[in-house]
């Protein structure tokens, strides 16, 4: 099948979301189908794009450019629209992961689908997509958790009559083993991703204030959110910065817990600040549960859709403090738990969140491929 997949990312760049993108469509090429991705040209970092990304190239990346003025985005959105016009003949269907490509997609007579990873925030857009998947050519939604979907049908986005599947964000098979920490080894707390609000960095910084005989170790952010972070830094909390993924295993071996500290509600976008703590499936937390290192999460509902508590992670209540300190004293204290938990996570990871289980689930419950 040729698949031309539309998106909004920069490529490259240091968000997740193009992460995403790069890695469904060498899960998708694996498969044996040719891949086209869309996306806006990212600033050039030097490095081949696939390299950037620790993706095959088994797929082609074709960039158009986003003007940095008022107006950029409906350039792009027209760059985006010729895409598609040009290889209307060529395409078998058109993979949307953003709403903008699926309203643009469906004015076409190609085979379409959503990739949903929220609601709609305006009406205009709610009916346009709602428009959109109910066209005789839409092959349905995939959705990233069941709160999504269920929000998808209760605001009459999704139409009765076509699949919505359900699949989570994923992760690399595993490479780092579970084992145990050297005895001599000062314990380390790590933390992986963004830095802005709602990601929960103060509480980081409050617990190194309480445990200051472990090491915090946060990779992640961009030079505003360093800066912004280093003032009051904790003498035992270290700030690494952005890391590219080829980078990330190597520091992931060097932690014992890892952190998934969200606000209740202040899971923000990464482009338009809106909350998505309902609905959110965080590459994060698949890369923590390829991580070898024992995962500490914020309770949110979301979340129990994949980690099964005392089974996968623990958990606490996003602003109790002291249930956050005395659930990393326990996987401090007890290592065989800690091992415990990071084995079994790392297994459910193999099992289902990998990138080409996920390109499985995806084509094989729409009806795009046979089981």
């Amino acid at each position: 099948m040729r698949i031309l997949y539309l998106a909004l990312s920069y490529i490259p760049s240091r968000r997740a979301s193009s992460v995403q993108v790069m890695k469904m469509c060498s899960a998708l090429a694996r498969r044996g189908h040719e891949v086209v991705l869309v996306a806006k040209r990212g600033e050039d970092t030097g490095i081949d794009d696939h390299a950037f990304y620790c993706v095959e190239p088994n797929f082609t990346v074709d960039k158009v450019t986003r003007p940095k003025r008022r107006g950029g985005g409906f350039v792009y959105a027209l760059g985006m629209a010729a895409r598609v016009a040009t290889r209307r003949r060529w395409a078998d269907l058109v993979y949307c992961r953003d709403q903008i490509g699926t309203m643009i997609a469906s004015q076409s007579r190609i085979p379409l689908v959503w990739e949903a990873h929220g609601v709609p925030q305006t009406r205009w857009r709610r009916a346009a997509i709602a428009h959109a998947v109910s066209r005789p050519q839409a092959r349905g939604i995939v959705s990233i958790s069941e709160a999504l979907r269920d929000d998808l049908i209760a605001e009459r986005i999704a139409p009765p009559d076509r699949p919505i599947v359900i699949s989570r964000d994923a992760c690399d098979p595993p490479t780092n083993p579970v084992r145990p920490r050297p005895p001599t080894r000062r314990p380390v707390v790590g933390y992986v991703g963004h830095l802005y609000p709602g990601r929960g960095i103060d509480l980081i910084y409050a617990l190194a204030a309480k445990l200051p005989h472990l090491t915090f170790r946060l990779v992640g952010g961009n030079e505003s959110d360093l800066t912004h972070w280093r003032v009051g830094q904790p003498s035992n909390v270290e700030l690494l910065g952005f890391r590219r993924q080829a980078e990330l295993p190597a520091l992931y071996a060097t932690m014992d817990i890892v952190l998934m500290p969200y606000a209740k509600r202040g899971i923000l976008s990464e482009t338009r600040g809106v909350d998505t703590s309902r609905w959110t499936s965080p590459m994060k937390m698949f890369e923590y549960m390829a991580s070898g290192a024992a995962i500490v999460s914020s309770d949110l509902p979301v979340l129990r859709e994949v980690l099964v508590e005392g089974k996968h992670a623990l958990y606490a209540p996003a602003d109790d403090l002291g249930r956050w300190q005395a659930a990393i004293e326990q996987l401090v204290a007890d290592d065989e738990l800690r091992v415990r938990l990071a084995t079994t996570a790392m297994r459910a990871l193999e099992e289902h969140y990998t990138w080409d289980a996920r390109a499985a689930q995806v084509m094989v419950g729409l009806g795009l491929e046979s089981a």
